[in-house]
């Protein structure tokens, strides 16, 4: 269901030339918004549109038409006191909790977190890691400089009532550079799984949970470290989990910055194989994505609402850009960047929303709010509450694949807490439907094991709370 070239408007200059409208418009002045930091997405005062942390400030979306900055809190969204509305983690710097007083304010509870481990961080995670219904968090240690032994990966176990314990963090002679850490339950045992992606050519690690608090680092076995086959490990910044071939199961994007010659991991896109195993494949070599030293933080959305995942990949270094690549089925990306009309400077900053509620995801990256103008394709936005705000939860949608009607494309999305390195996508799950405008069927797979189907019809969001 590949659309885009018989949607994209041109209009006529002087002398008879066209030119192709871009797909995205910069509204960022427009709208008010400002800064290039990490970026989250959500709706923390509930009012039905979503707002967004930049660094450390806060905005609050006024209705889709401007943002009001509304405080200086940023970090990562969950719901860890299980109160219906929306707390943040802070990971950088302060690292510190705020919780949600529901009335638009935030407290900063001085005996929430006991003193973090990790002087330096830059990612991290919520997830309910041992399945009581409250959210756990998993904070990634870094280092600033080559010749510092870094700092700990650290578990923080919630104890209720917004309070933490120290769980466990990394052994010493084992610490390693972590940048971005993202979570999915890749194996659909019904709990939450880490992947960590670690820097200076270090081995990434994917943490499988067995639901009782613990951690195997099955990375080198599932395929997913790096294979250092070209004589080193990538410097990973971050990471996006998502199922990038409909097949029902989730994938694996690495984000790898790599330096020339050809001899460090490059970016790599891996296939689940699904049962029994749950390994991953590699599907680089095909995928089209063109090489570029600084690659950053990646993020992944179905811009153009065809049913299947896009890549939005940054970079950070002058002379590099950041790439828009369309998923063009079967483990194959076209650069589009030019077409859609995004300009970012070189950033770690990269997360989509909808922030207009018109059923299609806009993308903020660079300091720059871009709205999407050209997805036409039907849509559902699926909302799901529950403990934890629902993170973790996944949603699949099955539909017809090509013509023949036995064929099935199974559509997967999941709740995630965080992306690439420090970034939030907004926790609403959004489905481009491509052409199909009848009703579907979701099947919810709750944080906790439980499964419901739910029909309903499209072009239209729907909230589900769980039983």
């Amino acid at each position: 269901m590949r659309k885009l070239c018989a949607i994209v408007a041109v209009v006529a200059l002087g002398g008879g030339g066209l030119r192709a409208v871009p797909w995205f418009a910069d509204v960022t002045a427009q709208v008010g918004l400002e800064g290039g930091a990490a970026a989250s997405w959500a709706d923390y005062d509930d009012d039905g549109w979503v707002d967004v942390c930049i660094g450390q400030s806060l905005f609050h979306n006024e209705s889709g038409k401007r943002f009001a900055q509304a405080g200086e809190y940023g970090g990562i969204w969950g719901d860890c006191d299980n109160d219906g509305d929306l707390d943040l983690f802070v990971w950088w710097g302060l690292s510190k909790l705020s919780l949600n007083n529901g009335d638009g304010t935030f407290t900063d509870p001085s005996d929430a977190l006991p003193a973090l481990v990790s002087e330096q961080s830059r990612g991290a995670c919520w997830a309910d890691l041992n399945g009581d219904g409250l959210l756990d968090l998993y904070v990634g240690g870094y280092e600033v400089w080559a010749e510092i032994a870094g700092f700990p990966d650290t578990v923080y176990v919630n104890q209720g009532n917004a309070s933490f314990v120290e769980h466990w963090r990394t052994p010493p002679g084992q610490l390693q550079p972590a940048r971005g850490v993202t979570s999915a339950d890749f194996d659909n045992d019904a709990d939450i799984d880490i992947y960590v992606s670690n820097y200076r050519l270090q081995p990434n690690l994917l943490w499988r949970n067995d639901g009782s608090l613990v951690f195997t680092n099955l990375a080198h076995e599932y395929g997913v470290a790096g294979d250092g086959g070209l004589g080193a490990y990538g410097h990973t910044i971050g990471s996006a989990w998502g199922d990038l071939d409909n097949d029902g199961y989730i994938d694996l994007f690495v984000g790898n910055f790599s330096h020339p010659p050809a001899y460090q991991d490059r970016p790599m896109f891996l296939r689940n194989e699904g049962p029994p195993n749950y390994h991953f494949e590699d599907m680089s070599s095909g995928a089209g994505l063109q090489w570029q030293e600084s690659f950053a933080s990646p993020a992944l959305g179905d811009f153009d609402n065809d049913g299947d995942l896009d890549l939005y990949f940054t970079t950070v270094y002058g002379g590099d850009h950041s790439v828009l690549y369309r998923n063009d089925g079967n483990w194959h990306f076209t650069d589009v960047t030019a077409e859609a009309g995004i300009d970012a400077v070189q950033t770690y900053q990269a997360a989509w929303a909808d922030y207009d509620n018109d059923g299609d995801l806009d993308l903020l990256t660079g300091g720059k709010l871009y709205e999407n103008q050209v997805a036409s394709g039907h849509w559902l936005k699926v909302r799901l509450a529950g403990p934890g705000s629902a993170i973790g939860a996944q949603v699949r949608i099955q539909l017809p694949r090509g013509e023949n009607p036995l064929a099935r494309q199974v559509l997967t999305r999941q709740v995630e807490s965080a992306t690439g390195e420090g970034n939030q996508n907004e926790l609403t799950l959004h489905f481009g439907l491509g052409d199909h405008s009848g009703p579907v069927l979701l099947e919810i797979s709750w944080p906790d094991g439980e499964h419901e189907m739910v029909p309903t019809p499209v072009d239209r969001l729907i909230t589900v709370t769980q039983r």
